[in-house]
C-alpha cells in the first residue's frame, strides 16, 4: 500500500533534490558543494588534530612536541610507548574492522575517486583514523596527514551519498574532501588542490580543478578561524646569493632524484618482511612500534612525524654529525612503522628526509666554499621540495607547496630547478615509480 510522505519527509526530499541538482546545471552548483565540503573537511581535520593532542597527553602526559615528550620520559617508557601505541592501533584494525559488514565501500579515497562509485565506508574510515591516532600519538614515525585527508574525503563521500548525487559528482566531492584535508594539514591551499588534480585525477581541467580550489581555500580559511594562522614550519628568510649557485641546487636535485627510488623500495621491502613474520596484525604493529622505541632510546628525535626536528634544523640548531645519524635512523623508523601496516601518511616523513639531506648538503658546501654559498637552511628548504617531487612524481605540486610554506619569491628559481631535476632523474633516469604508483595501479 502506497503511503504519501509526511510534510517533513516531503520537504526533506525536495531539499535533497535541490542539492542533487541536474546534469545540465552549470559548474556553480558544484562550487557551492565544494565550499560546503571545504568546511566539513576542515572540521574533521581539526577534530583529528585535537584527538592526537589528547592521545599524546593520555599516553605520555606531555602536551608539547612528541620529541620533547620522548626526551622527558624514562628510558624504559620511551622504549615501550610506541610499542603500546602500535598494539592499540593494531587491535583496532584487527578486531574493529569486524564491525564493518560487507558492501562495496572502500576506505581508500584514491580508489573512490578513480575506480569505484565514489562511496567511502564511514565506519571503516573512522576505525582506521582512530588507529592512526594511536600510532601518531605514541611516537610512530608516520604522518598525521594521511588520516586527515581520509576523514575529509569521507565527509565529501557521505554528503554526496546522502543526497544521492550522480556517480561523477560523487567522485568529485570525494576529491574536494581530499583537497580540503591536505590544505588544512599543510596550510597550502593551492598545493592541496593540485595534489588531487595532478596525482589522483590526472587532470587540471577547470571543470574539476575549480571545485578543488574552492574546497581547498574554504578549508584553509575554516582552519584559520578555529586554530589561528601559523606556518607549519618555522622557515627562515631564504638566501640566494648569486645565479651561479643554481648549479648546486641542480646537483642537490640530481642526488635526491637518485635517492627517491631506493627509499620507496625500502618501504615496500619492509612491508614484505613484516608480512613474512606471519604475526597477527596487532603484534605486527606492536613490533613496528617496538623498533621505533628501541631506536628512540638513543635518538628520541625519531618519534613522531618530524615537525619539531625539521624546525630545529631549519633554524640550524642541530649539528651535522647528529643530524646525519638522525636521518639514517629516521628512515629505519619510518620503514618500520609503515611496513608494519600502520595507518598514516608519507608526506611528512618525505619532507623530513628532504630537509635533513638538504641541510647536510648545504653544510658540506659551506665547508668547501666558505662564505660564498647560502646557509644550510636554504638547501634544506629546497631539499624538502625536491625529494617530495621525486617520490610523488608531482613536481608542480611540490614547487607550489614549498612556495606556499615560505611565501618568499627568492626561492622560486632554485626550487623549480631542483624539483624538476629530481623528478626527471627519479622517473626517467632511475626508472622509479611514484610512492603512490602501486596504490593507483590497483585502482585502474
Amino acid at each position: 500500500m502506497w503511503i504519501k510522505p509526511s510534510g517533513g519527509s516531503h520537504w526533506l526530499t525536495r531539499f535533497k533534490q535541490f542539492l542533487r541538482g541536474q546534469a545540465h546545471e552549470p559548474t556553480h552548483h558544484m562550487l557551492l558543494w565544494a565550499g560546503l565540503i571545504g568546511i566539513l573537511g576542515a572540521l574533521a581535520t581539526v577534530a583529528f588534530r585535537e584527538g592526537i593532542h589528547l592521545a599524546e597527553w593520555l599516553l605520555t602526559r606531555h602536551p608539547g612536541s612528541l620529541v620533547q615528550a620522548a626526551m622527558d620520559l624514562p628510558l624504559w617508557l620511551r622504549l615501550l610507548t610506541p610499542a603500546i601505541g602500535g598494539l592499540l592501533a593494531g587491535a583496532l584494525l584487527q578486531f574493529g574492522m569486524r564491525w564493518v559488514r560487507g558492501g562495496n565501500k572502500t576506505t581508500d579515497y584514491m580508489e573512490a575517486i578513480i575506480a569505484s562509485n565514489g562511496v567511502i565506508g564511514v565506519r571503516a574510515s573512522l576505525i582506521k583514523s582512530l588507529s592512526s591516532l594511536f600510532t601518531v600519538g605514541t611516537g610512530g614515525s608516520i604522518g598525521r596527514e594521511g588520516a586527515m585527508v581520509q576523514l575529509a574525503a569521507m565527509t565529501g563521500s557521505a554528503a554526496g551519498h546522502w543526497v544521492r548525487l550522480p556517480q561523477g559528482k560523487q567522485r568529485l566531492l570525494v576529491a574536494c574532501g581530499a583537497a580540503a584535508g591536505l590544505s588544512a594539514a599543510y596550510n597550502a591551499p593551492i598545493a592541496g588542490a593540485l595534489f588531487v588534480a595532478e596525482i589522483v585525477m590526472g587532470s587540471i581541467a577547470m571543470k574539476n580543478f575549480g571545485p578543488l580550489i574552492v574546497a581547498s581555500v574554504v578549508s584553509n580559511a575554516t582552519v584559520h578561524h578555529f586554530l589561528g594562522y601559523a606556518p607549519v614550519y618555522q622557515i627562515p628568510a631564504f638566501q640566494f646569493l648569486s645565479n651561479w649557485e643554481l648549479v648546486f641546487y641542480v646537483v642537490l636535485g640530481f642526488v635526491l632524484g637518485h635517492l627517491a627510488p631506493p627509499f620507496i623500495a625500502l618501504l615496500e621491502r619492509s612491508a614484505v618482511l613484516f608480512d613474512r613474520t606471519r604475526l597477527p596484525l596487532t603484534l605486527k604493529l606492536g613490533f613496528g612500534g617496538l623498533i621505533v622505541g628501541a631506536i628512540s632510546v638513543f635518538y628520541p628525535q625519531v618519534w613522531g612525524n618530524g615537525y619539531s626536528v625539521v624546525n630545529s634544523l631549519l633554524l640550524q640548531h642541530i649539528g651535522w654529525q647528529l643530524l646525519a645519524l638522525i636521518l639514517v635512523f629516521k628512515i629505519i623508523a619510518t620503514a618500520s612503522t609503515i611496513g608494519s601496516g600502520a595507518v598514516g601518511g608519507v608526506f611528512t616523513p618525505t619532507l623530513f628526509i628532504g630537509a635533513a639531506f638538504g641541510s647536510l648538503f648545504g653544510t658540506a658546501l659551506g665547508a668547501l666554499f666558505p662564505g660564498v654559498t647560502a646557509a644550510s637552511s636554504a638547501y634544506a628548504i629546497v631539499g624538502m621540495g625536491a625529494f617530495l617531487a621525486a617520490t610523488t612524481h608531482a613536481p608542480l605540486m611540490a614547487i607550489l607547496m614549498i612556495f606556499e610554506m615560505t611565501l618568499d619569491y627568492k626561492i622560486t628559481l632554485p626550487l623549480m630547478l631542483a624539483c624538476v631535476v629530481a623528478y626527471t632523474v627519479a622517473r626517467d633516469y632511475r626508472g622509479g615509480t611514484s610512492i603512490y604508483a602501486e596504490s593507483l595501479r590497483r585502482k585502474h
